[in-house]
């Protein structure tokens, strides 16, 4: 059973290393519980079913379908709960783990969020320069990506931030 074990933070944008070959997703959800969503990269669409387990880790199933059309992409944005969300990926190796480096765009432009799957709870995290350690947000739903579809970051930043 696949199980992930992943910590999210905010940046110190500034101190954001160059940022290269990113990966453009399109990202819908088409149930809440358990969270399915699909993920759209360029032609092809991933299906990702996660489970909050009580440990907090989750229980997590992927499947990628290759070359999609554009008649079922649209047919998927359809069946979407709320409006997508659209991001670029950057993916930053740092000492022995893979930072995920999230800028949004769209209607959650201006934020930006770093996280990085760990291989036990107990893991002493090494935390890059350019992490803001103090602003972790793991368990912060407004950053939930689900919720950032229904309240987009530019909806709720002047007064929350």
């Amino acid at each position: 059973m696949a199980i992930e074990i992943e910590r999210k933070y905010l940046v110190h944008q500034e101190l954001l290393p160059r940022l290269e070959d990113g990966t453009r997703m399109i990202q819908g959800y088409i149930s809440m519980q358990p969270s399915i969503r699909f993920r759209v990269i360029e032609q092809d669409v991933i299906i990702t079913i996660k489970n909050l387990q009580k440990d907090g880790s989750r229980f997590e199933f992927e499947t990628i379908k290759r070359e999609v059309s554009l008649a079922e992409q649209e047919q998927l944005f359809e069946l979407a709960l709320f409006p997508s969300i659209e991001k670029v990926r950057y993916r930053h190796p740092y000492l022995g783990l893979v930072w995920e480096i999230d800028v949004y765009q769209r209607e959650n432009l201006g934020l930006i969020t770093a996280d990085v799957e760990l291989p036990s709870f107990d893991y002493n995290i090494k935390f890059p320069r350019w992490i803001n350690a103090q602003r972790e947000i793991t368990q912060d739903s407004q950053y939930f990506n689900v919720n950032l579809g229904q309240k987009p970051y530019t909806k709720w930043r002047s007064t929350d931030e």
